[in-house]
């Protein structure tokens, strides 16, 4: 199965769209993408090998984790047809380029209630403005207990240059 729909994707269509691999990929759906926002989704599973030690008492994913796959999601947040447009997504950045990559410069994320082995995280990406080639998003991830992080995530857009030899 490939994208799924407009604005959905499935693990096969984002591995065409991000760069990341096992263990570092930490989507696995995008259930929902559109003009300024994007829903995506990682199941939490007790063989990641992050909780070989964190915490040995307690598995616990760990907030760098979750950060990651919010970042990873805001890859996936619709362009809008708007030029330079302050309503829908960045008109600077399109995911599906290979000569363009996201990013973090700055987190502002709290968070609020531990990951554990067997939630599911939904993360909630909602472009607030862009700056140049800096984006901010707004990000919330939850699982079915509530709200796990929240915050803004500050992107910066890196564009290879070609080589002029």
């Amino acid at each position: 199965m490939t994208a799924s729909g407009a604005g959905r994707y499935d693990i096969e269509a984002i591995k065409r769209r991000l760069p990341h691999r096992y263990p570092f990929l930490m989507v696995d759906r995008i259930e929902e993408s559109g003009p300024g926002y994007a829903i995506g989704i990682k199941n939490v599973t007790a063989n990641e090998p992050c909780f070989q030690g964190h915490f040995p008492q307690r598995s616990v994913l760990p907030g760098a984790l979750i950060a990651e796959a919010l970042m990873q999601t805001s890859a996936f947040v619709g362009r809008t047809a708007e030029p330079q447009s302050n309503r829908g997504a960045p008109t600077t950045f399109d995911g599906s380029r290979s000569d363009q990559q996201l990013f973090a410069i700055g987190l502002n994320l709290k968070f609020r209630m531990p990951v554990v082995p067997g939630d599911r995280l939904r993360m909630d990406l909602r472009f607030v403005r862009m700056a140049g080639d800096m984006l901010r998003f707004r990000a919330t991830a939850r699982t079915a207990a509530g709200i796990v992080a929240s915050g803004d995530l500050s992107l910066a857009v890196i564009t290879a240059k070609e080589d002029e030899t």
